[in-house]
């Protein structure tokens, strides 16, 4: 090996580069796999969408008359027709608050000197049994629920850490005086409830911080700009309720000047939203394939040709004694020092890319044991890659005849 250590030299080149390669690519995949499989915060399965049409005075069926109290009487009418039918488990109303929703509210809150801000969840009660948030202690949607009818903020237990400025540094809810909290801008104080498990963003965000406020704080009138109705099915009963709830859209859910219009499982919702993601992933797949392929077939060539050269040197060896899985060996061995000496300045610059922010962001774009993790996978990859680049040509030029190969020597 040191005998033809310019020809070594440039495999070794090869090999740093296509490890750096890989290491990124793994280290996405890496990145993407550790957010989309962490605790979401909420569950959304046998859940609905109900969209509620208001008519306007250009339409037969506009209600003449109806004051704000009336608009919120005929709201509150249609939710507690939901909540009778046997299948529905929990209804809310909500404003810009549903999950997979591009469309957001946020608040900005103080206590102490430490500001914060997070997403503002504008919600009845029960959307907490709807979404069946949990509280850090184990306390159930129902008792979080009755919270919010108390009046109290429910708050993300690191609304105060990750949404303020000191990050990690910041206190969670346990650690503050919950009836201590106010407007940056006003003394009015609010009073905190149990502390909420982070509930992230989407699947594949890692934004978790946010707070919700129900009509006893915001106020009944409140009501008349959430527009978000959503309901959660028995799970024995979810069969063809979009269907049921449509029959009866004239009839059960036309009150006042308000219509059910559409009926959208959370399944197509939350798979519509994540789209893009979802498209970027079978990209990075399909990419990832396509150069796994081609680093196998130029690893291959590589290999072939040099496996080639040596054909005499192997018959050499096989006069002399060697079995051939002895010079296989040999070969293969050859093959992974190699990939060892180009792996030492392959993790060094792949320390310098994650240290620079070039890797996928997940939590922080560096870390020792995703460092390591990344670039063992992709030592793996490459070290299956030359191998098989090896076993192919190897396994050919020993069959060659020994005799025929030296004839001309």
């Amino acid at each position: 090996m040191l005998n033809e250590w310019r020809s070594n030299l440039w495999v070794v080149m090869e090999f740093i580069i296509v490890s750096v390669v890989l290491w990124y690519i793994v280290d996405y995949f890496y990145a993407t796999a550790s957010i989309y499989n962490r605790d979401r915060g909420f569950n959304t399965d046998h859940c609905y969408l109900l969209s509620l049409y208001e008519v306007t005075d250009k339409s037969p069926l506009y209600v003449e008359g109806r004051t704000d109290d009336d608009k919120i009487a005929d709201k509150l009418e249609i939710m507690e027709r939901l909540r009778r039918r046997p299948e529905v488990e929990a209804v809310s109303y909500s404003a810009s608050s549903y999950h997979y929703n591009g469309s957001n509210s946020y608040i900005t809150l103080q206590t102490d000197t430490i500001i914060a801000n997070g997403l503002q969840r504008l919600a009845t009660p029960d959307f907490v049994k709807v979404f069946r948030y949990e509280g850090i202690d184990g306390e159930t949607p129902d008792e979080l629920a009755r919270q919010l009818e108390e009046g109290k903020f429910l708050f993300t237990d690191n609304f105060f850490r990750n949404g303020s400025k000191l990050g990690s540094a910041g206190p969670r809810m346990s650690e503050i005086d919950r009836n201590d909290i106010h407007f940056p801008d006003d003394s009015t104080l609010f009073t905190a409830g149990t502390a909420l498990k982070p509930m992230r963003y989407d699947d594949y965000s890692t934004w978790d911080v946010a707070v919700l406020v129900g009509p006893a704080v915001a106020g009944n009138e409140s009501l008349l700009f959430m527009k978000e109705l959503c309901i959660r099915v028995r799970p024995d009963m979810d069969k063809g309720i979009v269907d049921q709830l449509m029959e009866e859209a004239q009839s059960q859910f036309h009150v006042g000047n308000y219509l059910l219009t559409n009926v959208q499982s959370f399944d197509d919702i939350r798979r519509n939203y994540h789209t893009f993601n979802t498209s970027q992933i079978r990209n990075y797949v399909t990419g990832m394939s396509f150069l796994l392929l081609n680093i196998f077939l130029g690893l291959l060539g590589i290999f072939w040709f040099r496996t080639q050269q040596r054909v005499r040197e192997i018959a050499l060896r096989k006069v002399n004694g060697a079995t051939d899985s002895s010079v296989f060996r040999r070969l293969v061995t050859e093959g992974v020092i190699l990939l060892c000496i180009a792996t030492v300045p392959a993790l060094i610059t792949d320390y310098f890319l994650a240290t620079h922010e070039i890797a996928t962001w997940a939590d922080g774009y560096f870390g020792w044991g995703r460092l390591f993790i990344c670039a063992g996978i992709a030592f793996l990859l490459m070290t299956l890659m030359v191998v098989l680049g090896i076993w192919f040509p190897a396994r050919r030029a020993m069959k060659v005849n020994a005799a025929v190969a030296l004839a001309n020597e």
